[in-house]
């Protein structure tokens, strides 16, 4: 099959092989639950539960829908009017996210407590029972959306009675495998993009394109992947990262400091990078660093390693991805206006081929079609919780990074980091495309090492051009399948 050619979706297939994991993708962009700040993740759970169906929502469904979440979902003026009712000896059932975390204190003999804190009500010192935590261990990392019951104690303590997730929290991945033999590629690959929110039918989104798109993916499902995305406004470079799961975080542009991304060392709190699975950092083209020297050097040694040192803290050590997206200018040939070195106009640091070296690849967002509305998606695709959570559950499987070791031959100027950059990305392509590793050699070469050559060819170009020390190599990377 040519995988140019245009099959039409078949959602039919997608509900007869996945059944309650299934659903309408036009059923939450009707709803309006995104526009209030809840991420995709929980707002298909929820309409899953509340407005089962199919189609865009009824006028009484989206009423259905309006009326619950004026009751569950708390606005942080709301916070005054709660504490009020859980005086008066009344429990309180709302839905957010909730984190759980354990203070220590050096010289106590006291065994310290875990606390748990709901980020929407300013709620930071809440009393949680053990069972809780240890039925949802995520509560201790990122965190967790679900339904929280409180109440307060006769101490005037605000205590979490009760705790339900809206996560999915594990997926059987080889039924999982099982389940993507009975679609071909071109299913699969359309399958993915619809579950991502896009249309794979609208006639903008190429081949190419829809590549790149899913290379997006790539952080979730490789530990320790790290990589940017450079391309013009409005192509949402963003927008799975913010809706897929709590163990995924988005900075969005500003002052980032060594404390938010490593370790507090007054409260002495890890910090987002030993916390979730992917950090990404938006808007970088307008990142400053505070004590800038000291972020970038722990960086450094993060992307390198996986692990980093402050403070005077034991090493830490982290799987997680880092994600870099910046908005750049293209030209009337809608290219790079700076093509031989793509991070021209980010800030300095990446000029730094110390730490530009460190990144796996740059996906080529100039090659993705802005958004438009009618590029939604508009068919049946996976529930984001399960499908979000199959993907990071692959991190840890080395299969494939094994089989893209075996398969792939380097000539002699490929650099270790080069080839190490580019099985990665083969290996997550093959977890994207390829879960049940059932390919033949050319599907391989075709869908996941020369998608892989490209993105490292694109860090490759910029070091090329920034530093005679990586002019000994030559500027191409050549390889092949074996």
């Amino acid at each position: 099959m040519n995988l140019n050619e245009t099959l039409p979706y078949n959602s039919d297939l997608v509900v007869d092989v996945f059944g309650t994991l299934s659903i309408d993708k036009t059923r939450l962009p009707s709803s309006g639950l995104t526009s209030m700040g809840v991420p995709s993740f929980v707002a298909e759970w929820l309409l899953d539960k509340i407005v089962p169906g199919a189609g865009q929502l009824t006028s009484a469904e989206l009423e259905k829908v309006n009326s619950f979440v004026n009751k569950a979902f708390p606005r942080k003026d709301d916070r005054n009017e709660i504490i009020f009712d859980l005086t008066q000896g009344k429990s309180h059932k709302l839905i957010a996210l909730m984190q759980v975390r354990v203070k220590l204190e050096q010289g106590t003999k006291v065994i310290p407590e875990p606390f748990a804190q709901i980020p929407v009500l300013n709620l930071t010192e809440c009393s949680i029972p053990t069972e809780i935590i240890e039925r949802n261990k995520m509560l201790l990392r990122q965190g967790a959306w679900g339904k929280i019951t409180v109440a307060m104690r006769p101490n005037g303590k605000i205590e979490v009675m009760d705790f339900d997730p809206f996560q999915c929290s594990s997926v059987n991945l080889q039924a999982y495998g099982e389940c993507r033999a009975k679609f071909n590629t071109q299913q699969w690959r359309d399958l993915l993009f619809c579950w991502m929110g896009f249309n794979p039918q609208h006639p903008s989104y190429s081949q190419e394109a829809k590549t790149w798109i899913l290379a997006r993916l790539l952080p979730l499902v490789e530990p320790n992947y790290h990589i940017m995305e450079l391309a013009p406004k409005g192509t949402g470079k963003s927008f799975v990262f913010e809706n897929i799961s709590s163990k995924v975080t988005l900075i969005s542009g500003g002052k980032v400091t060594a404390a938010q991304l490593f370790i507090n060392g007054r409260t002495k709190e890890i910090g987002l990078l030993g916390r979730h699975d992917v950090v990404v950092l938006d808007e970088v083209q307008s990142l400053t660093f505070d004590n800038q020297d000291e972020v970038v050097g722990l960086f450094k040694n993060y992307l390198a390693s996986g692990r980093y040192n402050r403070a005077g803290f034991a090493d830490i050590s982290s799987d997680c991805s880092v994600v870099m997206l910046a908005n750049i200018e293209l030209d009337e040939r809608l290219r790079p206006r700076n093509e031989d070195n793509l991070v021209a106009d980010l800030p300095q640091v990446f000029s730094q081929t110390a730490f530009l070296d460190r990144f796996a690849g740059i996906i080529p967002g100039w090659n993705i079609p802005k958004f438009q509305r009618e590029m939604a998606a508009d068919r049946v695709g996976l529930k984001t919780d399960f499908f979000g959570e199959a993907l990071l559950s692959l991190r840890q499987d080395n299969r494939f990074f094994s089989y893209a070791k075996e398969h792939t031959v380097f000539d002699k100027h490929a650099t270790i980091r080069d080839q190490n950059a580019i099985l990665k990305s083969a290996a997550g392509f093959l977890k994207i495309i390829y879960p049940h590793l059932e390919l033949t050699l050319m599907d391989y070469q075709r869908d996941c090492l020369e998608p892989a050559r490209i993105l490292r060819q694109n860090v490759r170009n910029s070091l090329y051009y920034l530093d005679d020390e990586f002019r000994q190599f030559g500027k191409e990377i050549y390889l092949e399948t074996k």
